[in-house]
């Protein structure tokens, strides 16, 4: 057992967050911890990194473990560079590297003495258990992974933008490895291709992850566990994220169905008490009476259905067939060009996810077709009667004074009972309307700008990530808004789950060129026949991975013995799950009288996956195997 959380309470004044939290983390589990804004996730993780103490309970961590822990806002040092601040996470491997080589130098003189050639044993047996000589490329290949280019490497910590930041902070904690990792909305600045690498790296990790994130795509693949806090208190499920769902929606029913039955049969007795109380029954009466506060008080209560937005659009005019064409566009800043040449076009109806690499241009290019921004060169043109509405990521057409009130009362013209109204369906209720909106946090503020979108009513809507803030609940609330949307679409994102339910064409926007796919993301992503539909005739048709940097022949050795390990690891822990999978099945096989058959199922479910996990990393480690030996021979 890694961490142990029993029995928590935390409160702040009268406002009870947390009261009787119980869960378990096992050594390399990776857990989702999921829970509606406000729930207290936030606050179980300050206890667990012990920033807060719990008002009751406990919380105890393995002794000697490490806790790494990627807050939303998280710090880098200033001072330092990229390189430099990813070095930090293995600054015990590079000062023994640097020792070797001072005492390879002596060596290498013959000016060593025996001291000098003992400590240089010594520290090299301390450096290989380290890892030390795969420290380096480690670093290079982690920040690469997560969008720095080498060219990037030397860049002060201080000239980082928010998003850069909080990538080499997760750069920083994944190079650390400690053995519980706290990964708080960890995809937020991350685009597809370092989502998807990110998800590799923690299924392979050797530690335990505790997961925070409302990206459904992200969870269902990462996460074998679900830890969900409702109620002030934590339930758990198994997973992956997909099956934690329908678990959900069937013990809701189930619950649903208990409290009609109970509330039938205290209706019924509570009759029998009206009508026969102080007559010839009064002792039935009673007994029923008392029967009925028992039950009362052991009652079980209907789930409640957390409030979600419920806006939505209305019938707008009718655009030109053609709502947005660029052609031989050019988008960029001074000095540097982003998209070249880019011929698109938009026809009425169709829904476009904008996907791509950060720092591609994507955010540039819809500025540039919204008029914010000016054109490099070439053309863009809305169509005919187009009427655009544009939803930014910074919220930055909202004034940060003025209330949500007043900015929909006098600058969209508005009654305040109806201003009210517009406001109370995407949640903005109570004194939060008089409040200024520079005080309202990311997702409130998101929620007022679709609010005003579903006001203005355009017949071409844009929105660049449009789920930024978004609890999980409010992004399932925002795809059916767009699914009964009946205008044109265009939407940067970087949520799969979002574009895979919207989304009916592709926009890639690469750092090598623009592609058009005429598909579904998910016909995209599974690579479809489909022929792109446009190939700037001067860009790369093909964008290759970026490379591992080579290994020496020592790094080499020093990662065929790791892998070798790793594997012979796995081979353990497999033999270990099918000596429980057949315990399991024998118990479901000769069943005794109190077994509960439905936790065996689940228990027996949990095992097969858990073991179909473990051969499947098996299988990545043997190819990986295979080609670090091949390199090893060429």
């Amino acid at each position: 057992m890694l961490l142990s959380v029993s029995n928590v309470r935390k409160a702040f004044n009268v406002d009870v967050v947390l009261d009787g939290v119980t869960f378990r983390l096992e050594n390399r589990e990776k857990v989702a911890l999921v829970g509606r804004n406000g729930a207290g996730k936030t606050t179980l993780l300050r206890i667990i990194t012990g920033q807060y103490k719990p008002d009751n309970g406990s919380c105890n961590l393995a002794r000697g473990a490490k806790i790494g822990y990627l807050k939303q806002d998280m710090p880098v040092t200033s001072g330092k560079t990229v390189l430099e601040e990813a070095q930090s996470a293995r600054e015990h491997q590079l000062e023994l590297q640097a020792r070797l080589e001072e005492l390879q130098l002596k060596l290498d003189s013959g000016t060593a003495s025996q001291e000098d050639i003992d400590e240089y044993a010594l520290v090299h047996e301390h450096f290989l258990d380290a890892e030390g000589y795969s420290a380096e490329t480690d670093m290079r290949a982690v920040l690469k992974r997560l969008g720095f280019t080498e060219d990037e490497f030397d860049k002060p910590t201080s000239k980082l933008s928010g998003g850069e930041r909080t990538r080499l902070a997760l750069a920083r904690l994944l190079l650390e490895e400690p053995e519980l990792l706290i990964l708080d909305e960890p995809t937020n600045h991350l685009d597809l291709q370092a989502t998807e690498w990110l998800e590799g790296w923690i299924k392979a990790y050797h530690g335990a992850v505790l997961l925070v994130s409302h990206d459904r795509t992200f969870l269902n693949n990462t996460a074998e566990r679900v830890l969900e806090l409702r109620q002030q208190q934590v339930f758990a499920y198994p997973g992956p994220f997909e099956k934690f769902l329908d678990l959900r929606k069937e013990e809701d029913a189930r619950l649903a169905e208990v409290a009609r039955q109970q509330d039938r049969e205290i209706a019924k007795m509570d009759e029998y008490v009206r009508r026969f109380m102080n007559s010839q029954r009064t002792a039935q009466a009673r007994g029923r009476l008392k029967l009925m506060n028992r039950l009362i008080e052991t009652k079980v209560e209907s789930p409640k259905n957390d409030r979600q937005m419920r806006g939505g659009f209305g019938e707008a005019a009718r655009s030109g067939d053609i709502v947005l064409a660029t052609q031989k566009l050019d988008v960029g800043f001074p000095g540097t060009t982003l998209i070249k040449g880019l011929d698109w076009t938009v026809r009425i109806g169709e829904r476009w996810g904008v996907i791509g690499e950060n720092g591609a241009g994507k955010s540039t290019l819809i500025k540039v077709a919204m008029n914010e921004l000016e054109a490099q060169g070439g053309m863009v043109r809305l169509g005919s009667n187009v009427t655009a509405g544009y939803f930014t990521q910074d919220a930055s057409d909202l004034d940060p004074e003025e209330s949500p009130l007043d900015y929909f009362v006098f600058g969209l013209d508005l009654k305040p009972p109806d201003a009210r109204n517009l406001l109370g369906r995407f949640l903005i209720t109570g004194d939060d309307v008089y409040r200024p909106i520079k005080t309202l946090s990311g997702g409130e503020k998101n929620k007022l700008s679709l609010a005003k979108l579903t006001h203005l009513n355009p017949n071409l809507l844009v929105l660049d990530e449009p789920t930024n803030h978004l609890d999980m609940a409010s992004r399932d609330a925002l795809v059916d808004v767009l699914r009964e949307y009946k205008g044109t679409l265009i939407m940067v994102s970087h949520d799969r789950w979002l574009l895979s339910q919207i989304a009916d064409n592709i926009l890639d926007v690469k750092k090598s060129g623009c592609v058009i796919y005429n598909s579904t993301f998910d016909d995209y992503r599974r690579g479809a026949t489909i022929a792109p539909k446009v190939q700037p005739s001067n860009q790369k048709k093909v964008v290759e991975e970026p490379k591992e940097p080579k290994l020496s022949p020592r790094e080499l050795s020093k990662e065929i013995e790791r892998t070798e390990k790793l594997i012979s690891e796995l081979e353990n822990r497999i033999s270990d799950q099918e000596e429980d999978i057949k315990d399991i099945e024998a118990d479901l096989a000769n069943l005794k009288p109190d077994a509960d058959i439905l936790a065996l199922t689940t228990e027996y479910q949990v095992a097969k996956e858990a073991l179909e996990g473990t051969m499947s990393a098996w299988e990545e480690q043997n190819i990986r195997l295979e080609e670090l030996n091949a390199q090893r021979a060429g």
